[in-house]
């Protein structure tokens, strides 16, 4: 008889960390707010109903983010996943709203925009091997790196990552100017009509690239009021 062989799972097995994420002393959900394991190097956003998924497994940091919000941080542990209704996020305002810049000073985008660049330097490593003519290939980042290198899976997988991140900053640039708190200033709306509102008429990385200013912003987010006031919704 052949022995029966048993494979017991690892204890720190991989999973799906679920969940909603609100405004915190509020049950008021928060979309599109940044979700990273920074452990796995992997991202996702919550949905229009603050509802967000992403692997995980014990002993992972993850980081929760969204522009107008403290961010905040946790380490994963196994009771996150036994929750009922998935581990519950609960985000601090952040009182500075928009600040002007003075000339020769950096805006919180750019400080933050510097610290994830730190973050992940690992992405971006320089392995320069001699070939036969010199040849050398280019991913797209400037940075040159040997055909053999380039080719290869893990080189494959860091471009894609390098890839989403650099849409993700684009992300992170739009939610610096077009922060929930301000909008919902602007526009006194609340609860599901600011979530629709700021869904529908988030404006392109484009157009907040080409904003000279606040007042830009201001009065585009005017604007996009008087036609979600037009379509009666």
């Amino acid at each position: 008889m052949v022995p029966l062989v048993l494979f017991s799972l690892p204890a720190f097995s991989q999973q799906l960390l679920t969940g909603r994420v609100r405004r915190k002393a509020s049950q008021e959900l928060l979309l599109s707010v940044n979700v990273i394991n920074r452990s796995q190097k992997k991202n996702n956003r919550s949905d229009m109903g603050g509802n967000y998924k992403i692997p995980a497994k014990q002993g992972d940091t993850v980081i929760f983010s969204s522009a107008g919000y403290l961010p905040d941080t946790v380490i994963i542990n196994n009771w996150m996943f036994a929750e009922k209704d998935g581990y519950q996020v609960y985000l601090e305002p952040n009182a500075q709203i928009l600040p002007t810049v003075r000339v020769g000073e950096q805006s919180n985008y750019q400080l933050d925009s510097l610290k994830r660049k730190e973050e992940y330097a690992w992405l971006y490593p320089v392995h320069r091997r001699k070939l036969v003519g010199n040849e050398t290939v280019t991913d797209g980042f400037g940075i040159s790196i040997s055909p053999v290198d380039y080719f290869s899976a893990k080189e494959k997988q860091r471009r894609r990552l390098r890839r989403r991140l650099q849409e993700q900053e684009k992300d992170y640039y739009i939610d610096s100017r077009f922060v929930p708190a301000y909008v919902a200033r602007v526009t006194s709306l609340k609860g599901d009509s600011l979530r629709v509102f700021l869904y529908r008429y988030r404006p392109s990385y484009d157009f907040c690239r080409k904003a000279t200013s606040n007042e830009d912003i201001l009065f585009y987010i005017n604007d996009k009021l008087k036609e979600y006031r037009k379509s009666g919704k």
